[in-house]
């Protein structure tokens, strides 16, 4: 069988933890460069994870014909440039989210990914694991009535300075690093767009990031709100309200790929969990799931399932949310 060869960028945390154990899961996906600017780096990871190919700077990765895909998880300020580098040189690029600071930058992967006839996708690894392909197919069913709301909590805490979440500059603060997951998931589930949104955040007095936002986005009278959090307890929830129904995710985005999920059917006859249905979802790892769909691309040329133009929504949605911070009110999502 074919194999698709994977070239990693960056020694990143969730490259290590998460990504390329996920490529090595993936049958249709072979684990085959790692580039790092340190080549004692390069040189570990290639140990450790059996690359096939090791290099002390990203442009050598670029260059390896034998590349077909990069994956790019670098600071959020890098996207742009390197995705742009890696396009010219005919690499397929999966790109970490939020895929670029601005909406009107992805304009700008639109036109080189079209040029050199590539394909480059946002990594959201949650729209690949059975749990949230189930609530939307729920959802499209009418299986919890209409939705009325979707009500999200995402937090964690990190107060390192030197941590890339907390410079403000690299593109750091909550609603970039984990507020974009509720923004996805709503825009997912609803297949829709909002038209409109209210944000109001607290901002590290050191680090100048956010570190405290709430938003609701306005999906033509269904409300999605979020908090999400750098600096409170470590945290993750969602709830969606039905007419009929109401679900509640309790590990919604970073569940371990060797563990079962779970959500809560609330019925309505009862508030307690223990009088209502819990639905088990059997381990998956959503990241070698999201590997696995983009080299079927390549394989199989399935259809491009989520692409730039669904990212550029995305991020006209931050956009937004950054304005209303600024405005103290609602703004129109154009």
């Amino acid at each position: 069988m074919k194999k698709i060869n994977w070239g990693v960028l960056s020694t990143a945390k969730i490259a290590k933890q998460h990504v390329i154990p996920g490529i090595k899961k993936s049958k249709n996906s072979n684990l085959y460069a790692i580039a790092s600017r340190s080549m004692s780096k390069s040189l570990e990871f290639s140990r450790k994870f059996k690359f096939s190919k090791n290099y002390g700077s990203y442009a050598e990765l670029y260059k390896d014909k034998k590349v077909d895909v990069i994956y790019n998880p670098l600071p959020n300020h890098l996207h742009l440039k390197t995705t742009i580098e890696a396009c010219k040189n005919k690499k397929h690029v999966l790109l970490e989210k939020p895929i670029t600071l601005k909406a009107k930058q992805v304009d700008q992967l639109i036109d080189i990914a079209k040029k050199n006839n590539v394909i480059v996708k946002e990594a959201f690894m949650v729209r690949y694991h059975p749990q949230w392909q189930w609530i939307k197919k729920m959802i499209r069913s009418g299986g919890i009535g209409k939705v009325r709301s979707i009500s999200t909590l995402f937090s964690f805490t990190n107060i390192d300075p030197k941590n890339i979440r907390n410079i403000k500059k690299y593109g750091g603060g909550s609603i970039y690093d984990i507020g974009c997951y509720p923004v996805l998931i709503s825009r997912y589930l609803l297949n829709k767009e909002p038209k409109r949104v209210i944000a109001s955040s607290v901002f590290d007095k050191k680090f100048k990031t956010d570190i405290l936002s709430f938003a609701i986005l306005d999906f033509d009278g269904i409300y999605s709100s979020f908090t999400c959090s750098t600096q409170s307890n470590y945290s993750q929830q969602v709830t969606i309200l039905g007419t009929k129904k109401t679900l509640v995710i309790e590990n919604p985005f970073n569940p371990k790929a060797e563990q079962s999920t779970t959500i809560v059917i609330y019925k309505g006859s009862s508030i307690f969990r223990k009088d209502n249905q819990v639905k088990r979802f059997a381990a998956s790892d959503q990241y070698s799931n999201q590997v696995t769909a983009f080299s079927n691309h390549l394989l199989r040329k399935t259809k491009i399932d989520f692409g730039l133009e669904d990212a550029k929504k995305n991020m006209k949605v931050l956009d937004a949310i950054f304005k209303s911070l600024k405005k103290n009110k609602w703004i129109t999502v154009t």
